[in-house]
C-alpha cells in the first residue's frame, strides 16, 4: 500500500528547478455522506490565536536576532511569524518571504498570513503554477514579485529561484522558515542557507533576517541536532521560558490510553479471529482478475513492440523479465490494499473499498468506448476490462463483519463522554477514506459524530494520480467545517500531524502506530482541549510492539510529575520571601491596597477599559533576571518583572518594572502590578476607594422622569401693566397684515410702554386654503414720552378691531389693554358695525368686502354670498336657522357664509380637518329685515380675529427678550428670534420650535465636549472618556442644568388657542397679578432639548466662541476651554519625528491629504489588538474625537440647505443617521481604495500539454505569459492589528462585499429607497467605521493652518472623497425614502403589536448559518423573509415585505 507521504519529510528531492518532479504535496478532505447530525447537541466553538504575551516575548527576540521559535504544538507560532511580517513590511521595502514544507501548509499559511496583512500584495507560489517555465520568459520572476511585499511559497521554490539567480537574496527582508526541524543535511532550506546566505554574509552582501519555528518538544528531544539547526540557520533557538505559567495553561496535556484490541470481544456476534483477515469474494474475484491478465498483451508492451527502437528493446526486455507494467503493478497494488483493508478494518470494509475504486474508476467518460493512440487512454480501457471481470457489488448498507481493531475503535467513540471534537489518525490514504464512510453510517457513531476527512495528495506537474486512494478535492469544505464545528471528528494521514492550522480536540487515536516520536508528539499536540485523551490502538499490551509506547508514555507522565513537583517548589520560594512592602492608601476614605491585591486589582482595571472585540484586555508580565542569564525557574536567581499594560492607555501608563528584585517569578510580578496600580491611581483612573473610575465614577447616568414639576412659564404683562401705570415712555413699531393674495392689506402700530420686540415676519392660517401674513418693520422702536396718544381712547383701536371679530361672543370691558393697536390707514371704531340697512344695490356696490351682521343674534357677523328675492326651499339650504319654517316666503332673503370661530393659528390646520362641502346650493340663508351691514371693510374684522395671536407672539418675544437681557448676555446673542425659537417647543405649535436649532445643537454640545474631555484628560483611555461625555451630555444632566438656571421660566411650552380666549387688562394684572410660585408639568426632555437648542443659537450667532459661552452658562462645574486650545493640547501629544511605516505610505495618496505629524496618521490606523513593540498608540482616542467631528461635518451641512426650503427637523435626523452609521461608513471603507500594479504568470490553455505517462519525460517546456492587472488596496487594509479572528471577518467580508458591492451601488445611486437590508447583509464590523472616524480625528489634529475654518474644511475634503457628502446631495435633491423598515412597519403598524419571530437555519455552504423572519402585527401574519445571514438583517428583509403588504403593494 502506498504510504501518505504528505507529512513533513525530513528532506526534499534534489536537483535541478528543470529536469526535476518535485513531490510537493497538498491536502485534500471530503465530508462523508450521509452526514449525521445531532440538532441538540451544542456545537463546540473553535479555537482561535490573539497575540497572547509570550508571543510578543518571541517577537521581540526575533526583531534582536535570527531566532528559532520553539513552542508546543497549538501555541500560536503562526502568529509570532505574523506580528514579525507585519514588523518587517513597517520597517523595510523588501520581501518578507514564507517557507512551508508542504504545499497544504503553504496554502494555509498564505491565508492566514493574507488575512492579517491586507494592505499590502501577497503572493502564493506553487510547483502547480508552472513556476520552472518562468525562466524562459525574461523579466517573469521580477514581473510576478513587482510590488509584491510576501511571498508564500515552499522550500525548494526559494531555493531553485536563489540558485538560479531569478530571485536576489538581498531583495528579501526576513525568511520564515515552518516547521524549521526540517532543515538539515540536504534539505533544501539547508542548502539556501549553506550555499548562499552564509557565503553573502561572510562577504559583506546584505542578508534577510531569519525566523524559523517548530515545536518545542522536537528540539529538545536531540541538543546535538539542535546546534547543527542553530549554526545552519544562523540563529538561536528561544523559546518563552519568560511565560512559563501562561504557556503551560493555554497547552493542556492530554491523557494517555492504550487499547489493546485484539482482547475487545465482538459485541455483534464474536465472529471467528481468523475469517476476518480472510479473502471474501469479491477479494477473490479481485485476485483472480489479476492473475488472469496476459502480459503480452499490456498496453505498454504493446506500445514498446510499435515503438522498436533500440531504447524501447531494452525496456521491453526488462518488463518481460519482470513482469512489471504500469498496468500490473496497478492491479498487484490494488489486491494488496484490499487484503490489508480486510485486515485491518474487516470484510466488509474490503469489499466496500474495491466496490467504491472500480465504481468510479468506471464512471470517468470514455473509460471503455474510447480509443486513440495516447498510452494513458488505452492503459485506462486495459484496467477497467480487468476491473469489468471483478463484478464488485457494493456491501449491504449497515457495515456487519468487521475488524476488532475496527470495533475497538467504535467502542472508544461511544464511550467517550461530554462533547466530543477528535481526530482519527491512518497511515494510507484509502483507509481514510473508506474509515471515515464508516464511522459516518455506523449506529454507534452516526448520531453523535458528523465526520470528515483529510488526506495529502500528490500535486507534482506531469504526475498522474493514484486512483486506488480515493482521493477527492473538496478538503478545504471539510476542513473548514471542523474548525466552524459543524464536523466534529476527522479522519487524517499524517497531513495534520504539524502545520495546518486545527482546533484543539479532546479527543485524539493514534489507530496506526505513529512512525517515529517527531509524530506521537505531534499527534499529542492536538490534543490540547482541558480533560482530553490520546489513544493508542495496540494488537497486544503484552507484545513487544506495544512496549516502547508504554515506556514512552511513563517517560511522559515522570516528565509531567516532574513539573507539578517543581510547580510545588516554586511556591514554596513564594510564600518563604518576607513581603515587607509599601501599602497603597486613600487618605480621604481609608481604602487600601497591599501587594497581594494588586495583581487580581490590575486584571480588574484592566477588563473595565473596553468592551471593543478582538482585543486581549490582560496584562502581561515578563521576567528578566538582574545578572542577564536566560530566567530558568530552575536556578535560584533574583529577578524583576515588567507588566505591560494595554496599548489603549497611554504610553506613559503602559510599562511598570517591579520596585525590588526577588527570588519568586510570581512576587516578583506583583510587585509590577502594584506600581501599575499606585500609578494608574495617581492619575486618577482608580478612584479614592481604589477602584477603576470606569465602574464607579462614570458607570452611571445620573437617573431622569420622563416629567418633572417646575415653574410657570414667566408671565410678561403685569410687568407691561406696571409699566403702564408707571407712566413709561412708549414703543411703537409698524406692523403690516396681508392676505395671501397680497388684495387686501393693513397698517397698524403696536404700542407698549416697553420697547417692542422685533417679530419678524409669520404667516397665521385663516383656514385650510387662506392664511395672512403678518410682518413688522425691521427699524428700531420708536419710543415717545407723549402719552396723550396713547391715553385718547380715539388714539387706540384695539378694543374696536376686537369687537368687530368677537364682540357677538364676548363684550368688552372698560379698560385698558396691555397691548394697543393703531390702525394706520383710517379711524375704526364700535360704530363702524352694523350701521347700514341692507339692501340688494347696496350689496351690489360693498359686494364681499364688507362683512353682514345678524341684528337677532347679537350682531353675529356674516360673509355675503347672495341675494335672493323670496326665500328658497329648506332642501336647498345646508343649515336654516330656528324659525325658517315660520317666517314670510315672498320676503327677500340674503345667502350668507358663517363667521369662523376660530382662526389665526400659526400652524395650518391637518388635512383631515378639512369640512367636508355641503351639497347643497345655499350654505346658509337669513332675512334680509334683520341683516346690517358695516362701514368698514371685512378686512378690519380679519385683522381682529388676528389680534389674538399677534398678542401671543408678542407675549413669546417678550420672554425671550426678558431670558435674552437678563441671562443669555454672557453669550453676545444679538438676534432675538433665535432664542425665541430655541424656547419654543413645537407642542407650542408656534410660528417656530426649536427642534431644528436643537439638532444643531446637539451635535455643537457633543463636539465642544469631546474635544475638551480629550484635551483635559490626556492620560483617559476612550473607555473613560465615552462615559465622561456621555454624563456631562446626558439629557438627566442638562434637565438639571436647565432647572439650576431657571430656564424652566422660559420655556413655551402650551399651544395658543382661541378657545375661551379672553383679552387681559390692565387693571385686573395690577389688582390680581398670577402668583410667582405657580408650577407647571413639563417633560424632562424638553428642558434639556431648550438647552441644546440655546446652544444651538448661539453657535448660529456668532460660533464656536459664542455657543462655549453658553456651554458655560448651563455647566459651569465643566472648564471650557477653546476649540483652538484643545487642539493645540492634543497636536503637541503627538511625537513630530515618528516615521510614517512603508506599508502605510499609499495611504496619503488615497485620502489626498498629506499629514505634517506621521505619528497621528499612523495613531489611527493602528487597532488596539496592536500590542507589540514599538506600538505608540491606538486608534482608540482618535476614533472617540473622529465620531464627534463627523458628526458635527455633517450637521453642519445638513443644516445649512436652504434650498427649496430648509431640511424639517424628521428630515434632518433621518439623513444624518442614514449619513453616518456603521454600516454605511463600512461600506465607504470598502468602497475607498487605492490601486497597484500586479503581474500573474499564465500559462495559455491551448498551450497546456497532457500530464504525461509513467514512463515518458516531458519534452519541453510550456509557454508563460503575464497578466497585467490592478490590486485594490481599500482603506481598511491599512488597519494595523494582530488579530487573527479580526483578519478571518476581514476576508470574509471583503467576499461579501465584492459579491454585493454592485447593487448597493445602484441603491444608492438610483434606487428610490435606502438599501438598509443590503448594508445589513454586509454585515461590516464596528472596526470598519472606527477606521474612518479615527482618520478623521487625525485629519483634523493635523490641519493646523488657518484656525478652526480651516480644520473643518480639510474634514470636510475628506468627507466629501470617501462619498459621504455626494450621497448626502443624492439623498436630499431625490428624496429618497430614508425610514428604516422597522421603524416604517411600526409607524404603519399604529398601535399594533409587532413581533419578529427569528428562526436559524442551515446555509448552503458547510457550517453556514441563514435566518428567516416572520412578521406578525396584532397576532396576524403579514409577511416574512428567508435567507438572512443575520438574525438583524432577517428583521429588516421581514419588515420591508410587511410595509409593503400593509402599503397594499403585495408581498
Amino acid at each position: 500500500m502506498a504510504p501518505d507521504h504528505d507529512g513533513s519529510s525530513s528532506s526534499e528531492p534534489d536537483g535541478g528547478p528543470f529536469s526535476r518532479l518535485v513531490d510537493e504535496s497538498d491536502t485534500t478532505a471530503v465530508s462523508d455522506s450521509p452526514r449525521s447530525s445531532t440538532p441538540d447537541q451544542e456545537l463546540p466553538t473553535p479555537v482561535t490565536m490573539t497575540a497572547r504575551a509570550y508571543q510578543v516575548e518571541m517577537l521581540e527576540e526575533s526583531l534582536k536576532q535570527n531566532i528559532i521559535v520553539a513552542m508546543d504544538t497549538g501555541s500560536g507560532k503562526t502568529q509570532v511569524a505574523i506580528l514579525r511580517i507585519q514588523a518587517e513590511l513597517e520597517q523595510s521595502n523588501k520581501i518578507a518571504w514564507f517557507l512551508a514544507p508542504t504545499v497544504s501548509l503553504a496554502d494555509q499559511q498564505f491565508e492566514a498570513i493574507q488575512a492579517q496583512t491586507p494592505g499590502v500584495q501577497s503572493k502564493l507560489i506553487r510547483g502547480s503554477d508552472n513556476v520552472d517555465a518562468w525562466s524562459t520568459k525574461p523579466g517573469v520572476w521580477d514581473a510576478v514579485l513587482l510590488n509584491t511585499r510576501i511571498v508564500v511559497s515552499t522550500y525548494q521554490i526559494l531555493f531553485d529561484a536563489v540558485s538560479h539567480a531569478l530571485v536576489p537574496l538581498s531583495s528579501l527582508g526576513l525568511i520564515v522558515i515552518d516547521e524549521v526541524h526540517n532543515s538539515v543535511r540536504m534539505n533544501s532550506v539547508a542548502r539556501l542557507m549553506r550555499e548562499h546566505y552564509t557565503p553573502n554574509k561572510t562577504q559583506g552582501l546584505p542578508v534577510p533576517h531569519i525566523l524559523g519555528l517548530t515545536a518545542s518538544p522536537l528540539m529538545r528531544s536531540n541538543l546535538g541536532d539542535l546546534e547543527v539547526l542553530e549554526q545552519t540557520l544562523d540563529a538561536v533557538c528561544k523559546t518563552p521560558s519568560t511565560h512559563r505559567a501562561e504557556l503551560m495553561a493555554q497547552v493542556n496535556r492530554p491523557e494517555m490510553k492504550t487499547i489493546s484490541y485484539g482482547g475487545i470481544p465482538d459485541p455483534e456476534g464474536d465472529p471467528d479471529p481468523e475469517g476476518a483477515t480472510q479473502h471474501t469474494s469479491t477479494m477473490a474475484r479481485l485476485k483472480s482478475a489479476y492473475l488472469e491478465l496476459d502480459i503480452k498483451h499490456d498496453p505498454y508492451v504493446r506500445h514498446l513492440l510499435a515503438d522498436n527502437t533500440q531504447r524501447s528493446r531494452e525496456k521491453l526486455k526488462k518488463a518481460l523479465l519482470t513482469k512489471t507494467t504500469y498496468s500490473r503493478s496497478q492491479m498487484e497494488s490494488f489486491c494488496n490494499r484490499a487484503r490489508d483493508m480486510c485486515k485491518s478494518l474487516g470484510p466488509w470494509a474490503a469489499d466496500y473499498y474495491i466496490h467504491r475504486v472500480i465504481s468510479s474508476f468506471l464512471k470517468v467518460p470514455g473509460t471503455l468506448s474510447q480509443v486513440t493512440d495516447n498510452l494513458a487512454d488505452r492503459e485506462r480501457k486495459y484496467l477497467a476490462e480487468a476491473f469489468q471481470k471483478v463484478d464488485a457489488q457494493p456491501p449491504p448498507e449497515t457495515p456487519t463483519a468487521l475488524s476488532p481493531k475496527m470495533l475497538a475503535l467504535l467502542y472508544a467513540l461511544e464511550s467517550h463522554r461530554g462533547t466530543p471534537r477528535g481526530i482519527v489518525f491512518v497511515k494510507e490514504r484509502a483507509t481514510v477514506a473508506v474509515l471515515s464512510h464508516i464511522l459516518a453510517i455506523h449506529p454507534k457513531t452516526a448520531r453523535r459524530y458528523r465526520v470528515g476527512s483529510m488526506v495529502g495528495t500528490s500535486k507534482v506537474p506531469g504526475r498522474r494520480q493514484d486512483f486506488l486512494d480515493l482521493g477527492q478535492k473538496d478538503y478545504l469544505l471539510s476542513l473548514q467545517a471542523f474548525r466552524k464545528g459543524s464536523v466534529n471528528l476527522l479522519v487524517a494521514t499524517s497531513v495534520l500531524e504539524e502545520g495546518i492550522d486545527v482546533p484543539a480536540c479532546n479527543l485524539v487515536f493514534c489507530f496506526d502506530k505513529p512512525d517515529n516520536l517527531k509524530s506521537f508528539i505531534q499527534r499529542r499536540g492536538r490534543a490540547r482541549m482541558a480533560e482530553s485523551q490520546l489513544y493508542l490502538l495496540v494488537e497486544d499490551e503484552s507484545d513487544g510492539s506495544s512496549r516502547g509506547w508504554q515506556d514512552l508514555e511513563r517517560e511522559m507522565k515522570r516528565k509531567y510529575e516532574d513539573d507539578m513537583r517543581e510547580n510545588e517548589r516554586l511556591e514554596t520560594i513564594e510564600d518563604s520571601e518576607i513581603l515587607d512592602y509599601p501599602v497603597l492608601r486613600d487618605n480621604e476614605t481609608g481604602a487600601q491596597i497591599t501587594i497581594h491585591d494588586a495583581k487580581s486589582h490590575l486584571d480588574h482595571f484592566c477588563a473595565t477599559l473596553s468592551t471593543r472585540k478582538f482585543v486581549d484586555w490582560s496584562p502581561f508580565y515578563v521576567v528578566h533576571d538582574l545578572e542577564g542569564r536566560p530566567v530558568d525557574a530552575h536556578q535560584e536567581a533574583l529577578r524583576k518583572a515588567t507588566v505591560h499594560l494595554p496599548v489603549s492607555l497611554a504610553p506613559e501608563l503602559r510599562c511598570f518594572e517591579s520596585l525590588n528584585a526577588w527570588l519568586s517569578e510570581a512576587n516578583a510580578c506583583k510587585d509590577a502590578a502594584f506600581q501599575a496600580y499606585a500609578k494608574l491611581y495617581e492619575v486618577g483612573l482608580v478612584n479614592s476607594h481604589l477602584l477603576p473610575i470606569r465602574e464607579t465614577d462614570l458607570r452611571d447616568i445620573e437617573p431622569r422622569a420622563g416629567m418633572a414639576t417646575v415653574r410657570e412659564q414667566f408671565n410678561p404683562w403685569p410687568l407691561v401693566a406696571q409699566a403702564w401705570r408707571d407712566g413709561a415712555p412708549t414703543s411703537r413699531r409698524r406692523v403690516t397684515i396681508t392676505d395671501h393674495d397680497k388684495s387686501q392689506r393693513a397698517e397698524l402700530e403696536i404700542v407698549l410702554p416697553v420697547p417692542v420686540p422685533y417679530m419678524g415676519q409669520f404667516d397665521l392660517h385663516w383656514d385650510h386654503k387662506s392664511s395672512w401674513l403678518v410682518s413688522m418693520d425691521s427699524g428700531t422702536d420708536v419710543s415717545r414720552a407723549d402719552k396723550r396718544v396713547v391715553d385718547d381712547d380715539q388714539a387706540s383701536h384695539t378694543a374696536a378691531l376686537l369687537a368687530m371679530a368677537f364682540g357677538h361672543r364676548w363684550q368688552s370691558e372698560e379698560k385698558q389693554f396691555p397691548v394697543r393697536f393703531v390702525c394706520l390707514d383710517r379711524g375704526i371704531s364700535l360704530a363702524d358695525m352694523g350701521t347700514q340697512d341692507i339692501s340688494a344695490e347696496l350689496m351690489g356696490r360693498v359686494l364681499s368686502t364688507h362683512l353682514i351682521r345678524d341684528t337677532a343674534n347679537q350682531n353675529h357677523p356674516y360673509f355675503y354670498l347672495g341675494w335672493l328675492p323670496t326665500k328658497p326651499s329648506a332642501d336647498l339650504v345646508g343649515k336654516t336657522y330656528p324659525d325658517f319654517d315660520e317666517d314670510p316666503e315672498d320676503s327677500p332673503y340674503v345667502v350668507v357664509k358663517n363667521w369662523p370661530k376660530k382662526a389665526g393659528a400659526f400652524r395650518p390646520p391637518h388635512p383631515n380637518s378639512t369640512p367636508v362641502p355641503s351639497s347643497k346650493p345655499y350654505p346658509r340663508v337669513l332675512p334680509a329685515e334683520q341683516l346690517r351691514v358695516d362701514a368698514v371693510p371685512a378686512l378690519y374684522a380679519h385683522v381682529g380675529m388676528l389680534i389674538p395671536a399677534i398678542i401671543h407672539a408678542l407675549e413669546v418675544h417678550l420672554v425671550a427678550s426678558d431670558l435674552l437681557e437678563s441671562r443669555l448676555e454672557q453669550t453676545g446673542i444679538t438676534d432675538l428670534s433665535l432664542v425665541v425659537t430655541a424656547i419654543s417647543a413645537s407642542a407650542a405649535r408656534g410660528p417656530t420650535d426649536y427642534e431644528r436649532v436643537e439638532f444643531l445643537g446637539d451635535s455643537i454640545l457633543k463636539f465642544c465636549t469631546t474635544i475638551n474631555c480629550c484635551a483635559k484628560y490626556l492620560k483617559y483611555p476612550e473607555g473613560c472618556l465615552s462615559p465622561l461625555k456621555d454624563k456631562i451630555v446626558s439629557n438627566s444632566r442638562l434637565f438639571r442644568a436647565a432647572v439650576e438656571f431657571g430656564l424652566d421660566r422660559y420655556i413655551i411650552h402650551k399651544s395658543f388657542s382661541l378657545h375661551k380666549w379672553r383679552p387681559t387688562y390692565v387693571e385686573d394684572l395690577l389688582e390680581n397679578p398670577p402668583p410667582a410660585t405657580e408650577t407647571r408639568n413639563l417633560s424632562t426632555k424638553i428642558l434639556a432639548d431648550v438647552v441644546e437648542a440655546l446652544i444651538g443659537a448661539s453657535y448660529i450667532s456668532g460660533g464656536i466662541p459664542k455657543a462655549l459661552a453658553c456651554m458655560s452658562l448651563f455647566l459651569p462645574d465643566f472648564e471650557w476651554q477653546s476649540i483652538e486650545h484643545g487642539r493645540e493640547i492634543l497636536y503637541h501629544e503627538a511625537p513630530a519625528d515618528e516615521a510614517l511605516p512603508v506599508s502605510m505610505r499609499p495611504l496619503e495618496s488615497l485620502i489626498g491629504y498629506t499629514f505634517t505629524k506621521k505619528a497621528l496618521l499612523v495613531e489611527a490606523m493602528t487597532h488596539p489588538s496592536c500590542n507589540g513593540p514599538g506600538i505608540r498608540a491606538s486608534l482608540d482616542r482618535l476614533e472617540f474625537l473622529g465620531d464627534a467631528i463627523l458628526d458635527y461635518v455633517v450637521v453642519n451641512k445638513l443644516f445649512a440647505i436652504t434650498h427649496p426650503a430648509p431640511l424639517e427637523n424628521s428630515a434632518l435626523h433621518l439623513l444624518r443617521t442614514a449619513l453616518v452609521n456603521a454600516d454605511i461608513l463600512g461600506f465607504f471603507v470598502m468602497e475607498w481604495s487605492i490601486s497597484q500594479d500586479r503581474f500573474d504568470a499564465t500559462t495559455p490553455e491551448e498551450n497546456k500539454q497532457p500530464p504525461p505517462v509513467r514512463h515518458q519525460v516531458q519534452q519541453q517546456q510550456q509557454e508563460v505569459n503575464l497578466t497585467p492587472s490592478q490590486t485594490p488596496l481599500p482603506l481598511w487594509s491599512f488597519l494595523r492589528h494582530a488579530s487573527p479572528d479580526m483578519g478571518a471577518i476581514q476576508r470574509a467580508t471583503a467576499l461579501r462585499h465584492a459579491a454585493m458591492r454592485q447593487p448597493i451601488l445602484d441603491a444608492l445611486a438610483r434606487g428610490t429607497h435606502y438599501p438598509w437590508a443590503l448594508l445589513c447583509r454586509l454585515q461590516a464590523q464596528k472596526f470598519y467605521s472606527d477606521v474612518f472616524e479615527s482618520l478623521l480625528g487625525a485629519v483634523w489634529l493635523d490641519s493646523d493652518s488657518g484656525g478652526s475654518r480651516r480644520q473643518l474644511e480639510a474634514c470636510e475634503a475628506v468627507v466629501e472623497r470617501a462619498g459621504i457628502l455626494p450621497l448626502m446631495r443624492r439623498l436630499v435633491g431625490d428624496g429618497v425614502w430614508l425610514l428604516h423598515p422597522k421603524e416604517e412597519l411600526g409607524r404603519l403598524a399604529g398601535g399594533e403589536r409587532v413581533e419578529y419571530l427569528v428562526e436559524a437555519g442551515e446555509g448552503e455552504e458547510e457550517g453556514e448559518r441563514v435566518f428567516g423572519c416572520r412578521v406578525l402585527v396584532g397576532g396576524v401574519f403579514v409577511g416574512a423573509a428567508e435567507g438572512g445571514l443575520s438574525r438583524e438583517e432577517a428583521r429588516t428583509r421581514a419588515a420591508e415585505v410587511a410595509c409593503r403588504v400593509l402599503k397594499g403593494g403585495g408581498r
